[in-house]
């Protein structure tokens, strides 16, 4: 089982799909390494190896579908997904993290509920209340390499101190 790992006034929240068989079955977000790998790499978080060590770096983790493990995160329906978003937009009013870094396009698309057809690119993705959206690639994307990955991962310590890159599209998700 896997329980989010969340308190107020973090620096980042990363928001992933739900959680995968393998990292359930262990208690650890990302237990294959992949997104620690990630961090390490793109310098955010220079000597993670897991889960236990978000606080460390004042960081938080969860799933929008947070309670029901699957192989392929379309395992779980739209209706779900939306569900699960609005339950965490109401929890984000409590948290006020300064960045919400969401580890897949399409995570973001469920939790600023926009239409399939709509492009969405990596990197800011406009605010909710006063966090930053930030999106990021899925850390276990075989099409990417990790330095690709952490080229996209490096710019949310900009986002951390209020130094926004620059985006040709932005969306703000409204309540």
């Amino acid at each position: 089982m896997l329980k989010p790992i969340l308190r107020p006034d973090l620096d980042v929240i990363f928001v992933g799909f739900n959680p995968h068989p393998y990292s359930w079955e262990r208690g650890k977000y990302y237990a294959h390494g992949s997104l620690w790998r990630i961090l390490r790499k793109s310098n955010l978080a220079p000597d993670i190896r897991d889960d236990s060590q978000l606080f460390d770096y004042n960081f938080g983790i969860t799933d929008l579908v947070h309670d029901r493990p699957t192989r392929e995160a379309k395992e779980i329906s739209d209706e779900d997904y939306a569900q699960a978003a609005a339950r965490f937009r109401r929890q984000l009013v409590r948290l006020r993290p300064r960045v919400i870094c969401f580890t897949g396009k399409d995570v973001y698309r469920h939790f600023a509920g926009l239409r399939r057809n709509v492009k969405i690119e990596y990197g800011c993705a406009g605010s909710f209340r006063d966090s930053s959206l930030y999106v990021a690639p899925f850390p276990s994307h075989k099409w990417m390499t990790d330095e690709e990955k952490a080229a996209h991962y490096r710019p949310v310590s900009h986002l951390i101190n209020k130094v926004l890159p620059e985006r040709a599209e932005t969306f703000t998700v409204i309540n």
